[in-house]
């Protein structure tokens, strides 16, 4: 028997054609079809004969068989070489490895992660790509602290081809796993008073970015220490909402919020400071008008009605406590009324130099 074999490359190029002969002793055989490139073969079988008769022409026509042989898919790292950085634990905007595949989508991939120092490497399967560009995630519980490197291992078609590449350190990534650096704060209440100090300590690789809110407007703080501080110079809402150090590109998303309250303040009969004279058998109500959060317990002074240029003289000391932002008290005595100190929910507040003796009631804080 006689045959032609004829190959065209995947762009319809005729790019070889050649004449063999087979024999055989029996009634069956075979010949082992070229797998060797991609593209199609034809297998032209052209003449017929055996011991006692030659070929006829009239007798055989010609059979023609076609194969056409796929490409194997193939995957490959975007930047070979190139080493990653993971946090952890999950956190926005984390680095992905990007791999171009070649063959008919969709892709099922397989990638081989070998921690630094464990022998047994572990499997990433990733299945259903639709496209020939993917950028590769690797799950959370197959991260290691420290270095390790990826290298693909296996890569399938729609076709069912199949490739599995040798692993070659020039087509591996590196991924490096950090622990993610932390922010707690160092005192367990949340509630605070404008003039206080916001403390967090820092864990990780100094220098740190810490990313907090404002009353709704993002900022930003580099920190060379791994203690952070603020000035509560306003009332609001302070929450610090990720940090970043310098050991890797890990930005760790945090909610620590503080309330920042204004501190409290009263005003006495429209001032802070009211003269009343009062007539024998007479009385009036002294009116406090607080700001800040109820319930308020505030101290007042009374003292003499000095004349111009003379020191008055302290008589008595009251604490009184008020549940709402308006409080009425009626008093019977003459003398000059002064408010010295003033406490809400939150926050207190004390007149400097406030002439209240010791032996005198006065407000706690």
């Amino acid at each position: 028997m006689t045959y032609r074999q004829d190959f065209k490359d995947k762009k319809g190029r005729n790019v070889f054609s050649r004449n063999e002969e087979l024999h055989t002793a029996s009634g069956a055989t075979s010949i082992r079809a070229d797998t060797s490139q991609a593209g199609l073969y034809e297998y032209s079988f052209l003449t017929l004969s055996d011991v006692k008769y030659d070929h006829s022409k009239k007798h055989f026509t010609p059979i023609t068989v076609r194969q056409t042989v796929h490409s194997r898919p193939s995957a490959k790292f975007d930047k070979p070489g190139k080493t990653y950085s993971y946090c952890s634990r999950e956190v926005d905007g984390e680095e992905v490895i990007p791999i171009t595949l070649e063959g008919i989508p969709p892709f099922h991939l397989e990638v081989e992660i070998k921690h630094q120092g464990t022998p047994k490497p572990e499997l990433s399967v990733h299945k259903n790509i639709p496209d020939a560009k993917y950028n590769l995630k690797i799950e959370r519980n197959k991260l290691s602290l420290g270095q390790s490197s990826i290298f693909i291992r296996k890569v399938r078609d729609s076709r069912g081809c199949t490739l599995k590449p040798q692993p070659n350190v020039k087509d591996r990534v590196l991924i490096s796993v950090y622990d993610a650096p932390t922010a707690t704060p160092l005192e367990d209440r949340t509630d605070f008073c404008v003039g206080e100090r916001l403390s967090y300590a820092l864990s990780g690789q100094q220098p740190f970015t810490v990313y907090y809110k404002f009353e709704g407007k993002e900022r930003k703080a580099s920190n060379p220490g791994t203690n952070f501080r603020r000035i509560a110079e306003l009332p609001g809402t302070f929450v610090i909402t990720g940090l970043r150090d310098s050991a890797s590109e890990c930005l760790a998303a945090l909610d620590l919020s503080k309330t920042i309250h204004p501190i409290p303040s009263v005003l006495l009969s429209g001032g802070q400071v009211s003269e009343i004279d009062i007539h024998e058998g007479g009385g009036t109500d002294l009116e406090f008008d607080f700001s800040g959060t109820p319930p308020f317990e505030f101290t007042y002074t009374r003292s003499t009605n000095a004349a111009r240029g003379r020191k008055s003289k302290l008589l008595e000391v009251k604490t009184e406590r008020s549940e709402g932002h308006h409080l009425s008290i009626p008093v019977q005595e003459e003398g000059t009324y002064e408010v010295v100190s003033i406490k809400d929910r939150w926050c207190s507040f004390a007149r400097e130099g406030a002439d209240v003796k010791s032996s005198q009631k006065k407000l706690m804080y």
